[in-house]
């Protein structure tokens, strides 16, 4: 009943997978499966995947290129655990994540979805901050999924779910480039408990080549698919719509202005200021986005310059 399977989509993710199949299989808890899904890599990203499938734990499928959400829909077809865990082609999992979570599991059996704290790391895998993700007490679902949807997103390496949930809620949705999990989560929130562990079980690494940099713009158009599916689903969020696409329409415009695209960034930016006009540097970005790209990216220099300052040395 306890035995894990661990999806790892994998595309052109030659350059850190090894740590990431690694970290599963150096796991405490033994009873586990790492299915691997490569999702039409283009790298070398096979001959390394192939290097660990000696280990009877282990097995690949490969597929044409379909996208985040399809490696991760087919991981789950092909599953025979109990659980069910994520890890990133460029993650680590903690050594005793899943010996953690396993016996959260066993200790409260009404929880259905566990997840964690993580530590932001970088490529060289030095640890950058401790990142908390605690959803906090809240009186009813419905406040809990009011909370999920206007936040961050549960950290994906970090959840370990009870597949049953799948078969009740569905797959994850395909339509999605990245941002399928938080969609996910939500509607895990509306049938089953989710719980927290307040331990830092993952590393995850950040680097110029994450998914959610590289295709910036179709996140974001993720995220607003998510709030018009979430608000039909859930009808009581319409009265947090504003609060939702405010920001989202910030960034879109934030995104088309570092582009060099100043009229799409300008119509975005007042579509924000119409959600929430008393936000400030949306206006400011609106009225002079010349000069508010110039200061971002000098700022966005600095910080990238000093990063050394917050490291915590692990």
């Amino acid at each position: 009943m306890n035995k894990t399977s661990i999806i790892l989509p994998c595309y052109n993710g030659a350059r850190w997978i090894s740590r990431s199949i690694e970290s599963v299989l150096a796991q405490t808890f033994p009873h586990l499966e790492l299915i691997i899904v490569d999702d039409g890599s283009t790298d070398n990203s096979k001959e390394v995947i192939a290097q660990y499938l000696y280990d009877e734990r282990v097995r690949c499928i490969y597929q044409a290129n379909r996208g985040f959400s399809r490696a991760l829909n087919s991981g789950i077809k092909e599953s025979s655990g109990y659980f069910i865990g994520f890890i990133g082609q460029d993650d680590l999992w903690m050594l005793n994540k899943l010996e953690w979570q396993v016996k959260y599991f066993s200790e409260h059996n009404n929880v259905d979805l566990v997840h964690s704290n993580y530590y932001s790391v970088d490529s060289e895998e030095r640890i950058i901050r401790l990142v908390k993700t605690k959803v906090h007490d809240f009186s009813s679902k419905q406040e809990v999924i009011e909370w999920l949807f206007l936040t961050t997103n549960l950290a994906f390496e970090t959840v370990l779910v009870k597949k049953k949930c799948f078969d009740e809620v569905g797959l994850f949705d395909e339509r999605m480039v990245g941002y399928s999990d938080h969609d996910m989560w939500l509607r895990v929130a509306g049938r089953f408990n989710i719980e927290y562990l307040d331990r830092p079980l993952v590393k995850k690494r950040q680097h110029a080549l994450q998914l959610s940099r590289v295709r910036r713009e179709s996140v974001l158009k993720d995220e607003f698919l998510l709030a018009e599916k979430m608000i039909t689903h859930y009808p009581f969020l319409k009265k947090c719509e504003l609060k939702k696409l405010a920001p989202l329409y910030y960034e879109w415009g934030i995104e088309l202005l570092q582009k060099g695209n100043t009229k799409g960034a300008r119509q975005k930016l007042l579509k924000a200021i119409v959600c929430q006009p008393w936000k400030l540097k949306a206006t400011i970005a609106y009225m002079a986005p010349a000069l508010y790209s110039f200061v971002l990216s000098h700022y966005q220099e600095f910080a990238q310059a000093h990063t050394s300052l917050s490291w915590i040395e692990g």
